[in-house]
């Protein structure tokens, strides 16, 4: 009998000591995990305001490639949703600011010279702003709405200039197939250019995939006309 309540005695003490032992364990990890969370939070809460004050200090029509592809790595963890969750609202403008980085970051490579047309015909740029939200208020408000204005305004006066364009094109070609430039017509023999618009001022000849190409160039009134031909044969005018 002794030596079963001695053993007992042993076994409880191990249980014990075994449970405690797991509730130490347990409470070390949560503290871990704890200083973990608190580590990364401060790190992004850094990361985000380092980006911010970046970008408070671009320049739209000079903006620093370096700058913004620094501001882009240092949001770029941003477009984990999940880590964005973690962080309890500590950065909430965190994904307009990684937005507005990237759309900085492409207007960057124009390297100053963006035109109405490049902005048209930059799907990344045109998709990154056109996803921004309207009626943003947050952080960086006072830059990002004009920024995304300006890029919507850029995109929709290149959509105007080239339905002008096409129509300019459509109306040249009407003018050219009637002969309303001096009787010349796309089709007419080079005989007929000098019969049109006199001696040219100056004739530029290329070679292109085995043709020949001409520009005749002539002044009238102080204005210029530009015909051009391939192989003899007119192929435009212009005024």
């Amino acid at each position: 009998m002794t030596a079963i309540f001695v053993l007992l005695a042993l076994s409880a003490g191990f249980i014990g000591g075994f449970k405690g032992y797991g509730e130490m364990d347990s409470r070390t990890k949560t503290s871990t995990a704890s200083d973990f969370d608190r580590d990364q939070r401060e790190n992004m809460t850094q990361r985000y305001e380092q980006a911010a004050a970046i970008l408070s200090q671009l320049n739209f029509n000079h903006p620093d490639r370096e700058k913004t592809e620094e501001a882009v790595h240092l949001l770029q963890d941003f477009h984990d949703e999940k880590l964005v969750e973690n962080l309890d609202g500590a950065c909430p403008d965190a994904a307009m600011l990684l937005a507005y980085a990237e759309a900085m970051n492409q207007v960057a490579s124009y390297r100053g010279h963006m035109t109405n047309k490049d902005v048209n015909t930059d799907r990344k740029l045109l998709s990154i702003v056109q996803d921004m939200p309207a009626g943003y208020e947050g952080k960086l408000s006072e830059k990002i709405v004009p920024f995304q204005r300006l890029i919507i305004a850029m995109n929709e006066e290149a959509e105007k200039e080239a339905k002008q364009d096409r129509e300019n094109a459509q109306k040249h070609a009407e003018n050219l197939s009637q002969g309303k430039y001096g009787g010349i017509r796309a089709g007419d023999g080079e005989d007929n250019i000098t019969a049109a618009f006199g001696e040219p001022a100056r004739v530029s000849e290329t070679r292109e995939n085995g043709q020949t190409l001409r520009q005749y160039v002539f002044n009238h009134n102080g204005k210029r006309i530009y015909v051009y031909t391939r192989d003899g044969i007119v192929t435009d005018v212009s005024m």
